[in-house]
């Protein structure tokens, strides 16, 4: 079993949200810039979870909101706290490693943190998919910057998904993009009060 599916809704926003931490709000804060910059019709979030920057939705400028996760109760809780603040909100189950994505095309693809526990190449062809015409995907990935995996934050559930979680090089990355049929139009890093680090890539289809 996918390590995702062991791990409630609670004790991973408990661990994203603890002061070692602050990777939730980071997140949140990365999708509203993105948000207002890009202005999407349409917005697919891969790993959308409980939300994961929801809330910043504008439904008069994006029409469209999709979410993927592996884990249907995250899917529901999403629902719950979304489904009556969003005109049309689209959320679906997948696993990204076994499935292909719902047949849905999107302007901009938000996918943090999901790259790191998916194979990249597969990943990226399934995205690039999905993406329309001149569209955007912001994939963040995390540079540990020598600081372990999972942070000591007393939630032991989330240890599970060390066991699937591994380190991506950035440059590699943008190669394997490129190699995909991406453009990379804007990098920045953000730094966690942990020493950690998101790296925030913005490719253009």
């Amino acid at each position: 079993m996918n390590p995702w599916l062991k791990i409630p809704l609670k004790d991973y926003e408990k661990h994203m949200n603890h002061p070692l931490v602050g990777q939730l709000e980071l997140l949140s804060n990365l999708t509203k810039e993105k948000l207002q910059k890009y202005k999407p019709e349409s917005i697919a979030i891969l790993g959308v979870c409980g939300g994961n920057g929801l809330e910043h939705i504008n439904n008069s400028v994006t029409k469209t909101v999709i979410g993927i996760d592996i884990n249907q109760e995250y899917l529901d809780e999403c629902k719950n706290r979304y489904s009556t603040q969003i005109t049309n909100l689209k959320l679906f189950q997948c696993d990204l490693n076994t499935h292909e994505l719902p047949d849905f095309k999107a302007y901009l693809v938000m996918a943090s943190l999901i790259f790191e526990y998916i194979d990249i190449n597969t990943g990226l062809e399934k995205v690039y998919n999905c993406i329309s015409e001149n569209g955007i995907l912001i994939a963040i990935i995390q540079k540990n910057n020598n600081v372990t995996s999972v942070s000591p934050t007393g939630v032991e559930s989330v240890k599970e998904i060390g066991s699937v979680f591994k380190i991506l090089d950035e440059f590699e990355f943008e190669k394997i993009a490129k190699e995909k049929g991406f453009k990379l139009i804007s990098k920045t890093e953000h730094f966690l009060v942990n020493g950690k680090s998101f790296v925030c890539l913005d490719f253009q289809k």
